[in-house]
């Protein structure tokens, strides 16, 4: 692994890292009064917090101390109150710990040896169930009703993250692509990550599959769309145009008096880290990708700078990175950098931006509003619950509904070997799945 890495990145990072064992240690103590052996994980949580935080403090930065309860409470979220609330919940928590210690530790000022001992001390604390929990059955998320604030003057829908050349990625989206062709909409948004590994012959593919869309679409482009694995290049920006026909520099759509900035987030540097797997703890070989971390270029400061102009008229924003604050894992890091999140607030407080869409995490989030305006995360056709977006717009405001995938077997049959925690995850709440919305007067 290198340790070239720019300083700003650097300073996520260890953020990002102090903030999972911050939020660790506060759901070691939530679960405590249930199992005293927690009282110990409390303790090697918040020593491991304390050593990031003399790194943070060195390079001029504090902790950001009022994400923990927020992250936190995600957390707990996918894996209980309790220990024994959701089948392997202990080991849960501590890959997220793993990966800290994978990410963070070759960056600590100090203390590695002391950093590793207390993760080490962690894992043996862990306690794997008698037997591995059986994916619950199947049942299908009830469509969300929702009415839309006057009458419909248009829809549009939202696919989000396709991943063509996964496993089960081309067949869900060429799913959810039949289902947008029948739903009446007359533009679709996609959210990037077209391919799964930036390589040139799933770009070809994506723009074949994307072909099937019988309505005009625009497309953008996310952190796997950067790297080519194959040719272990950054090759990403140069596939895009040359398959989804334009520059990696956003682009603004106008639909009946309505404008739609799509922009491309993705970080165009390599990240100095191997593919990290959550569910064994460890790094695997091969070159990491792109930095998952998103960034606006200057192009793209003017298409928000024009949506923000007066009377320029209502405006959808959508890119692959969500928004800061960002306290979903890894906190911080996985989302836009905070100058750019800054512009996106400023630009929303011109009273013309009318909901803020990002893809990238693969799960339905409706996140803290920019002011009035819902800032939301969409779950993927690829990934569970499997899906896409409909959008009713009015004069006045619109509807919002994710929908699952209509091929009944198709779905089945992908989520056979989903565990609870991953649909928790995926899922999000009916609001974040549904909800009517009215500009303010």
């Amino acid at each position: 692994m290198s340790t070239d890495i720019s300083t700003d990145i650097l300073t996520d990072l260890l953020r990002s890292a102090w903030l999972v064992h911050a939020a660790r240690a506060r759901v070691y103590e939530i679960w405590r009064p249930h199992d005293d052996r927690f009282a110990a994980s409390i303790l090697r949580a918040r020593r491991q917090a304390e050593i990031i935080e003399e790194t943070l403090v060195e390079g001029g930065r504090g902790p950001d101390v009022e994400l923990v309860e927020p992250h936190a409470s995600w957390i707990v979220s996918l894996i209980g109150e309790r220990p024994d609330e959701m089948p392997l919940a202990d080991i849960f928590l501590t890959r997220l710990g793993d990966w800290v210690e994978g990410h963070a530790k070759p960056f600590l000022a100090g203390s590695g040896d002391e950093f590793t001992r207390l993760a080490d001390e962690e894992k043996a604390a862990s306690v794997l169930p008698d037997e591995f929990p059986v994916a619950p059955t199947f049942e299908r998320l009830p469509i969300p009703e929702v009415e839309p604030p006057g009458e419909v003057r248009f829809r549009f829908g939202i696919l989000a993250d396709a991943h063509i050349g996964s496993p089960r990625g081309e067949p869900l989206v060429r799913a959810a692509i039949a289902d947008l062709n029948a739903s009446g909409a007359e533009l679709v948004i996609q959210l990037g990550d077209v391919t799964d590994h930036g390589n040139e012959r799933e770009f070809e593919l994506a723009a074949t599959v994307f072909a099937d869309l019988e309505v005009p679409f625009a497309t953008m482009m996310g952190n796997h769309d950067v790297w080519s694995y194959e040719e272990q290049e950054l090759k990403g920006r140069e596939y895009f145009e040359r398959y989804l026909g334009r520059p990696a520099d956003g682009t603004l759509v106008e639909h009946k008096g309505v404008r739609f900035a799509v922009l491309d987030s993705a970080d165009h540097s390599t990240s100095p880290f191997g593919p990290f797997n959550l569910v064994t703890g460890a790094f695997m070989d091969g070159e990491g990708g792109a930095i998952v971390r998103g960034a606006l270029s200057t192009p793209q400061h003017e298409i928000l700078a024009e949506i923000a102009a007066p009377d320029s008229g209502p405006a959808f924003i959508f890119m692959h990175h969500p928004l800061q604050p960002f306290t979903s894992f890894p906190p911080v890091l996985f989302g836009l950098r905070d100058g750019d999140t800054g512009r996106i607030h400023a630009v929303a407080d011109s009273g013309n931006v009318w909901g803020v869409f990002a893809g990238h995490t693969h799960r339905n989030a409706l996140n803290r509003p920019f002011g009035d305006v819902p800032c939301l995360e969409v779950a993927i056709p690829r990934d569970y619950p499997f899906g896409y977006a409909l959008v009713d717009v009015t004069d006045t405001g619109y509807a919002y509904r994710f929908l699952q995938i209509s091929d009944d077997g198709l779905v089945r049959d992908a989520a056979e070997n989903i565990g609870d925690i991953q649909r928790r995850y995926g899922t999000g709440s009916d609001s974040s799945r549904g909800f009517s919305w009215t500009a303010p007067s």
